[in-house]
Formats: structure tokens, C-alpha cells, sequence
């Protein structure tokens, strides 16, 4: 985590955590309530910290203590997520700033992030991210060899306004940073949207928008690709959850790129209703079905698609543990050295928990699509093989949605209430 951004301002990893949690408590604590549902909610964003810091200090041998703690937090936001479906009113809680001071502190911040994104070496990225993936570092972060490269690649990377530090890194690290730039930047824009339109309060997109941009998660994971991609894939699927072909499209490409979101598949088939299930199902399912063929494919016919999406941080089905005796590669596991059938429960319990999520509620709303979206990405953790319970940055987007949701409006309620009865799926 000591990163050069905050090496150079003479702030150790401790120092900037606890300015960190300063931030967030000053913006959204609720000193007049304070026994709400919202202050437990802003000390429960913190609760995987620990196990993180544990996990980055020691990534060579991570300590045991430090999945505990990874687990625990992650429990703890699978619980809070399934509690939320009996919590649809919440009252209306404003940060203590105000919309043009947040939205100040949200370009500044993410000004700050998306130049650290671009100009961060490539050992302080991996060093820095506890869920890397194991096995990863031949392709993406070794320089290419002479002759190696493409010389019109080679041209095109010098006359590029790249820093230094990537200037002679292979092409891979450097579309790698490039859509790392643009998940934060949809990241931010998906969280606003949401609270603009489906939350009707642009303050509220503003709110999220800031607490991620300023929570330790996001630095950790600042490279990660793999996570932010799919992350931001799905925080628009939310935005887009009217439209069941562009939701079904968005949900199976980020489960063909990690497969840790499969689950939301039939989660999402679940909340919509006649023709929309179908369209989203048939959508979803073919882009997922697609992505793992493509990448069968090229790894049997030796294209190098599949070394690509590695190096840009895509994670196989084999490696996120769906197939119960494949071992882990390295170290970052919870499950190394334990034999697989202690894994196979794990796997059956969260095939549980899809399926009932899928027919209860029999008609889900809005809130009750996010908390559970949440639920079962926080759940994944559990039997996820390689670095099991790092991949925060995966749910932490709909978890901020989940802390933040307002009660709806009279005027929204009612329109919900028409689509309802007209048999469209709720947005």
C-alpha cells in the first residue's frame, strides 16, 4: 500500500487508513442519530480492512488470521445485505456536506486516482492489491525481451503520453491501466446515475460517488482490472435494469470475465417477470456461454486470447474454484493444503442460497435486486479458490447503493406500483 502517492507525502499505510476513516466519518456520520442504521453501516465498510492490511504485509505467506478476518467481514456484509429486505423505509439522511462541496471533493479525489491509475509502477500495483492472481506475473508484469516486440506496437508506445514506468512494459499492462481508468470512471458516473435517476436524489449519487472514491478498498485494488471491470459492468446493469437485453448483455459479459458473478444470472431471471425473463435469460446466458467458449477455444488453438484476458485480470472457471478438484497455484488461498471435498459443501451451500434467492421474494423490487445482488457477490468469497475474500472491490459498489438507498417517493411508488401491475419488470 505504499504506494508513490503516498510515500512521497510521508503517510505510512496506518497513517492514511486512519485519514481514510476520518474522511468518511466526517462526510456521511450521523451525529444527530447516532444509533442509526446508517453510522453501522459506515464502520462495516471498514470491517474487512484488517484482514486487507494483513494480506498486502505478508502476501508471500498470508497468515491465517488474516482470511479470518476476511471471512468475517464478508459474513458480515452477506448478513447486513440479506437484512436489508426487511428494511424498506429508510429516512432521509443527508451528508454533512453540501452537493457542490461533494462534488469538489469527488473530482479532486478522482483526478488524484485516475493519474496514480495511469503513472503507478507495476510492482507497486501488484504489491499494493492482495487479490492478485496467483501464477500471473509471467505475462503481464515481466518487460518484453529484445525482439520481442511488435515495432509498430513499439512506435505507437513511445509517441504515446505514457509515463515512464510504462513506456517499456508490455501492451497488455498498458490496455490493462487504460481500462482500469475507465471502470473508475464509470464506476463514479454509474453511482451518480443511480442516484439521479432511480434514486431521485442527485446529492445521494454525489454521497456514493465520494465514499468510494475516498474508501482504502479502491487504492488497494486501484489496477485491478479484473475487479473494476466487472464491477462497473454490473453497477450498470443496475442503472440499465429496465431494459433486460442491455442488463442481460452487461451481467453475462462481467460473469465471462469473472466467474464469481454467475450467480447474478439467475438472481436477475428471477426479478423479471413474462417475456423480459426471457429475453434477459437468453442474453445473459449466451454472452456467458460465449466468453468461456471463446476462451476454450483460444487457449486449444493456441491464439493468445486467452494469455490477454489473464494479463488484462479475467479470472477462468477452473481458477475462481467452480471445478472442486482443481488445487490453488500459489499461496494467497484460504483452501491451500485442504483437501477439495472440504470445498464441495461450500459450493453446494452457495448453489442454495442462488436458488432460493431466485424464487424469494417471487416479486422483487428494485432494493431487494441490489441487497441481493450484493448478498450472493459478498457470498462468493467463501468458495472463491484463488485469494478467497480480497475481491471487496466486487460487491463494494452495491454495497454503497445498498447503505445509501433512500425511501422511495410517493410519486415513484405509484409508478412502480402501475409497471408492477402491468407485468414490467421493476427498475
Amino acid at each position: 500500500m505504499n504506494g508513490s502517492l503516498v510515500s512521497d507525502l510521508g503517510l505510512g499505510p496506518e497513517i492514511w487508513l486512519f485519514l481514510s476513516l476520518l474522511g468518511c466519518v466526517t462526510l456521511f456520520f450521523k451525529f444527530s442519530r447516532v444509533w442509526s442504521v446508517r453510522n453501522l453501516d459506515l464502520f462495516l465498510l471498514f470491517a474487512l480492512v484488517p484482514g486487507m492490511m494483513l494480506s498486502v504485509g505478508d502476501a508471500a505467506n498470508t497468515p491465517w488470521l488474516a482470511f479470518v478476518l476476511l471471512f468475517l467481514g464478508s459474513a458480515a456484509w452477506l448478513v447486513r445485505c440479506l437484512v436489508d429486505l426487511g428494511l424498506p423505509r429508510r429516512p432521509l439522511l443527508e451528508p454533512n456536506l453540501n452537493a457542490s462541496g461533494l462534488l469538489c471533493l469527488s473530482i479532486g479525489v478522482l483526478g488524484l486516482l485516475l493519474v496514480e491509475t495511469v503513472s503507478l509502477p507495476v510492482e507497486e500495483g501488484a504489491a499494493r492489491n492482495p487479490a492478485k492472481p496467483s501464477g500471473r506475473g509471467d505475462l503481464a508484469d515481466k518487460a518484453p525481451a529484445p525482439g520481442e516486440e511488435n515495432p509498430a506496437v513499439k512506435q505507437v508506445i513511445e509517441i504515446a503520453p505514457l509515463p515512464n514506468s510504462l513506456k517499456h512494459q508490455r501492451p497488455q499492462v498498458i490496455v490493462s491501466r487504460v481500462l482500469a481508468v475507465l471502470a473508475h470512471l464509470a464506476l463514479v458516473s454509474g453511482l451518480w446515475l443511480i442516484g439521479w435517476k432511480h434514486f431521485e436524489r442527485s446529492i445521494t449519487g454525489l454521497s456514493m460517488a465520494a465514499c468510494y472514491l475516498l474508501l482504502p478498498y479502491t487504492r488497494m485494488s486501484l489496477v485491478d482490472s479484473g475487479q473494476l471491470i466487472s464491477s462497473a459492468l454490473i453497477i450498470y446493469a443496475v442503472f440499465w435494469s429496465a431494459r433486460p437485453a442491455i442488463s442481460g448483455l452487461l451481467i453475462g459479459l462481467a460473469a465471462g470475465w469473472i466467474p464469481a458473478c454467475l450467480g447474478l444470472i439467475a438472481l436477475w431471471a428471477g426479478y423479471y417477470q413474462g417475456k423480459a425473463r426471457i429475453v434477459y435469460f437468453s442474453v445473459a446466458a449466451s454472452v456467458a456461454a460465449g466468453c468461456a467458449l471463446i476462451g476454450a477455444l483460444s487457449a486449444a488453438m493456441g491464439l493468445g486470447l486467452s494469455d490477454w484476458a489473464r494479463a488484462l485480470g479475467a479470472r477462468s472457471i477452473a481458477e475462481v474454484g467452480l471445478l472442486p478438484r482443481f488445487e490453488p497455484r500459489g499461496t494467497g488461498s484460504f483452501w491451500v493444503g485442504i483437501d477439495s471435498s472440504f470445498r464441495l459443501p461450500v459450493l453446494i451451500g452457495y448453489v442454495a442460497l442462488v436458488m432460493v434467492t431466485v424464487f424469494w421474494p417471487a416479486r422483487k423490487d428494485f432494493a431487494q435486486l441490489i441487497a441481493l445482488s450484493a448478498a450472493l457477490l459478498a457470498a462468493s468469497q467463501f468458495w472463491y479458490l484463488d485469494k478467497g475474500g480480497t475481491l471487496v472491490l466486487l460487491y463494494l459498489p452495491l454495497a454503497l447503493l445498498v447503505m445509501f438507498r433512500p425511501t422511495l417517493s410517493a410519486r415513484r411508488l405509484f409508478r412502480l406500483s402501475r409497471q408492477h401491475a402491468s407485468g414490467a419488470p421493476l427498475p
